[in-house]
Formats: C-alpha cells, sequence, structure tokens
C-alpha cells in the first residue's frame, strides 16, 4: 500500500505544480478513500522543520534551515488498535 500511496503522492504533487487544477475532485475521493482504509497521508510542505520529529528525514540546504520547501515521500501512518502508527517516514528537503 506504502508504494500505491507515494505514486499518488507523486501524480498529484505533479499536477499541482503544472496548475492541473480539475483533477482536485478525483483527488480527494482518494484521499477519501485511503482514509476509510485506515491510513492518513501527511504532507509537511510549507511547515517549518524540528530536528526532533521522528517522522521526517531531511536533507538541509543550509546549517540553520527551518523550513519544509520540498516533500519527496509524504509521512504515511496506519490506524491500529492504539491509534496511528508510523509506517513511512517522510522525506523533505528543508532551507
Amino acid at each position: 500500500m506504502e508504494a500505491l500511496i507515494n505514486q499518488f503522492f507523486e501524480i498529484e504533487k505533479k499536477s499541482l505544480e503544472h496548475q492541473l487544477p480539475h483533477f482536485e475532485r478525483n483527488f480527494n475521493r482518494i484521499h477519501h478513500e485511503f482514509t476509510e482504509m485506515g491510513y492518513k497521508i501527511v504532507n509537511p510542505l510549507g511547515q517549518p522543520y524540528d530536528e526532533r520529529d521522528t517522522a521526517l528525514e531531511a536533507n538541509l540546504i543550509h546549517p540553520g534551515a527551518k523550513k519544509i520547501t520540498k516533500v519527496l515521500k509524504p509521512i504515511i501512518y496506519r490506524e491500529e488498535a492504539n491509534g496511528y502508527v508510523l509506517i513511512q517516514k517522510g522525506v523533505v528537503i528543508v532551507e
């Protein structure tokens, strides 16, 4: 399922980069289906970076970089009996 979510994430990201908003309803529907299946997908783009965040693997462009400017892979959680469990760390670029 991780591979499918990552491919979906890439398609959605490319659609936004090329300003193709007419797929938004379809992307929202797929997000809803992932949620119904117990997955939570987090795109931390634009968020402040905290080196204590264990859900991220970051590449810092320079010392003191603070903002996530690119997301190569999203953070993926799966719902289990005791709550959500991290199944994939997000891979990000921080500037």
